[in-house]
């Protein structure tokens, strides 16, 4: 009798904890609902004003063409810098740091400045922008070691040339 008493106890005290953790986590829930039916509302209003139907094939086709009449009259024939500074992040190894960077979008061509403390990952780096395949030049221009205090540094400046 005593063991059973015992158990039936210690259930009871489980019961009381669960319960009560359960009743926090309900008010938790509660505080929380206004600000997410109002989370929830602006985001059915942002998508109730997208269109939901694409215009037919030939009009994104004309509309295609138009755009790239218009790049053609900029004369902008390079790629994005955004879209140049992500492969670059891509390609990059540790410890190799952009001094300077160029960007010519007319001719598609960048010079940049990269710098570490070992010729090796510069050599690295410039492998990773040769293998890429979205360079169709990848040249050492100069190179040059600096030193800063106690710190030795070398840098190179890599010319590219983005593929056509």
């Amino acid at each position: 009798m005593p063991y059973l008493t015992g158990m039936f106890l210690l259930l009871s005290a489980a019961a009381v904890v669960i319960a009560t953790l359960l009743y926090a986590s309900a008010r938790q829930v509660s505080a929380e609902l206004p600000a997410l039916e109002e989370q929830f509302s602006r985001y059915r209003s942002r998508e109730t004003s997208m269109p939901g139907v694409l215009p037919p094939h030939d009009k994104l086709v004309a509309l295609q063409s138009q755009v790239l009449a218009l790049n053609g009259l900029t004369g902008t024939a390079g790629q994005s810098l955004p879209l140049l500074l992500a492969r670059l992040e891509k390609l990059i190894p540790d410890r190799v740091w952009l001094v300077s960077l160029q960007y010519r979008a007319r001719e598609g061509e960048t010079k940049l400045v990269a710098e570490a403390d070992r010729a090796e990952l510069l050599t690295e780096f410039m492998d990773r922008l040769d293998r890429s395949g979205h360079f169709s030049q990848v040249l050492l221009t100069r190179q040059a070691q600096r030193s800063e205090d106690a710190k030795h540094a070398i840098q190179f400046e890599i010319q590219l040339r983005e593929k056509s």
